[in-house]
């Protein structure tokens, strides 16, 4: 069976995917043809409706589609508005509108185009489809995810479009309604490590945390695993406090992703757990090369410090951590007990007080908020 999906982490920390990969040019054969068909629609619909549009209007659509399949969508883009403007009860001329707009990346106006093309015409696959892809691509994951169900309701065998359904679900936080998609993907393939990744995020984010792991250490079986799928099951480890697993599975990362500062950064923490300090030292300060704002990288740093007695770094790393959240009562805490231990108490009061104002400590973040590299 064809494998379909992408892999977590692509295009700026969104999951990838086959079929609204077309928004970026190099998608999925469906979505290509679905593309096609429409042109090819809208086509029939030019030339059966000679009798009830203007010369004028019908020449200007004419001139945009041909500027369209050129690949010249700027241009077409002026002539269906133009058309548009004459006579815009042409059908299929606000899907293919849409369709330039989409293909030339300008999703807000291909989204909106492709509304007035619901509107005209409700129970239409293409126009549903192609709208809930433009408000995915718009981050509108809820939006997106009532229109691609409306799409699926008529073609429920589209693979790429029910994982595209199954993220809208999951970056929406409809976490029962994508952890059911995902599991009808995987009756349909199983091997799907892509699959496997993006049921473990919805399930970690559901509290189901063993679970997760269990998908998670399912795609890793898979040649080749998907990357980020390493460093999504060691957190998901470190999470459940199996440091020696997360550390594992840190380093498998790092060999496909040597810059991958979050896997730097809990390995770095896995390793002072295990009372590893001076490993943990080397990966801590490359995670902070690559990324200075790290904050839970300069506190683990700042902890390395103070148990090799180097107070001053250690003050400085904590007091960075601060100024990247202040919200956070564990930096506080740091600097309070170094600030004690130099017999500065009045200064160790006045953090161990902002410990006390602050929430409890929060539980660490759902997997899937991490892919957009959000570090604690």
């Amino acid at each position: 069976m064809k494998q379909f999906g992408g892999s977590p982490g692509s295009r700026n920390g969104r999951p990838g995917f086959l079929f609204v990969d077309t928004i970026y040019g190099d998608g999925g054969e469906s979505a290509k043809e679905m593309i096609a068909a429409s042109i090819r629609v809208f086509a029939v619909l030019l030339v059966s409706c000679h009798a009830c549009a203007g010369e004028d209007a019908l020449s200007e659509a004419t001139r945009a589609m041909a500027l369209a399949k050129e690949g010249k969508y700027d241009l077409a883009i002026q002539h269906y508005k133009a058309a548009l403007r004459l006579d815009s009860h042409i059908p299929g001329l606000y899907l293919n509108l849409g369709l330039a707009y989409f293909k030339s990346k300008r999703l807000p106006e291909a989204s909106k185009s492709f509304e007035e093309a619901v509107r005209a015409d409700p129970g239409g696959f293409q126009a549903r489809a192609l709208l809930g892809m433009s408000y995915y691509g718009c981050s509108r994951y809820a939006d997106a995810a009532v229109q691609l169900k409306a799409a699926a309701s008529v073609q429920p065998d589209n693979l790429e479009l029910r994982y595209t359904l199954a993220q809208s679900y999951l970056l929406s936080s409809q976490n029962p309604e994508a952890l059911a998609e995902f599991r009808f993907l995987l009756s349909k393939n199983p091997d799907s490590a892509p699959v496997h990744v993006l049921l473990g995020e919805a399930l970690d984010a559901s509290n189901r945390t063993e679970e997760a792991t269990a998908e998670f250490e399912a795609a890793v079986k898979a040649t080749p695993a998907p990357p980020e799928t390493h460093f999504g099951l060691g957190y998901l480890y470190w999470k459940q406090q199996r440091f020696g697993d997360a550390s594992r599975e840190f380093e498998a990362e790092l060999k496909a992703q040597p810059q991958h500062a979050q896997a730097l950064t809990y390995l770095g923490d896995s390793e002072i757990h295990l009372d590893r300090d001076t490993e943990a030292a080397a990966h801590l300060r490359r995670a902070l090369a690559i990324d200075a704002k790290n904050r839970l990288a300069q506190l683990d740093f700042g902890i390395v410090l103070a148990a090799r007695n180097q107070l001053d770094e250690a003050a400085r790393g904590f007091r960075e951590a601060i100024r990247l959240d202040a919200s956070k009562p564990d930096a506080h805490y740091r600097l309070g007990r170094l600030l004690r231990s130099l017999g500065r108490e009045e200064e160790a009061q006045a953090e161990f007080e902002k410990v006390k104002s602050l929430a409890s400590e929060e539980p660490p973040p759902p997997l899937v908020r991490l892919s957009g590299r959000q570090l604690p």
